[in-house]
């Protein structure tokens, strides 16, 4: 290499170290900002189930409130006939539209429901089961949060106990129950086990499904 050839050679290279050169690949800014963007939140199972009964609890809450008034102003309108009567067309419908509402899987269950509509599913029978021994036993009940398999649902269950003696008019045992809304309960449901409780019994409970991916972008 003649002395010239070398004198370019280091002119080239001085040149280009001077312009910061780099072997580096960079993504455009726009790209790295999309990425940022599409990155999964990382939430722990912990955060997922609080969230949940977080959910759960305020859904319930207002499910409840809403039937018990609607129950209220039924018997205000006509007594425990009328009650009655809107029990056996109203209640499950007023249960779709919470559902519909909240964007939820909504229902009451019971091991001794009045509307075949509200038995239990194989889950939520082993969930009641729990909830019974419990009551059996002394012990505290309260809302349940649990996976469903494969993991993508989530399972919300809270305990109902009878409130009031107003309910025993309709689930209460023979001598409290008139005629009249006896032979009602007989034709709206002929295979009937919703009677003999008393105040502060287990009635059933609430089953609520919510899609985890849902949780986890509410978060």
């Amino acid at each position: 290499m003649t002395s010239l050839t070398k004198l370019i050679f280091l002119f080239l290279i001085i040149t280009v170290w001077a312009c910061g050169f780099s072997t580096e690949k960079r993504r455009p800014k726009k790209i790295e900002d999309t990425q940022e963007q599409r990155e999964v939140k990382k939430v722990s199972e912990a955060d997922i189930i609080n969230k949940t009964k977080k959910l759960g609890d305020s859904i319930t809450k207002e499910a409840t409130a809403v039937f018990m008034s609607k129950i209220s102003e039924k018997f205000a309108e006509g007594g425990y006939e009328v009650t009655a009567k809107f029990c056996s067309m109203k209640a499950y419908p007023l249960t779709d539209s919470l559902a519909n509402e909240y964007k939820v899987f909504l229902k009451r269950v019971s091991n001794k429901n009045r509307n075949p509509k509200n038995a239990p599913s194989a889950l939520e029978k082993q969930v009641l089961e729990a909830y019974e021994y419990s009551v059996e036993h002394g012990d505290e009940i309260g809302a349940n949060v649990q996976f469903i398999r494969p993991g993508d649902t989530i399972l919300y269950n809270k305990p109902i106990r009878i409130p009031s003696e107003l309910c025993l008019n309709c689930h209460g045992n023979s001598s409290q129950i008139s005629e009249k809304v006896q032979a009602i309960l007989k034709e709206e449901y002929p295979n009937d086990k919703a009677t003999g409780y008393k105040i502060d019994d287990l009635r059933g409970m609430w089953s609520l499904k919510f899609l985890k991916k849902e949780i986890v972008q509410s978060l």
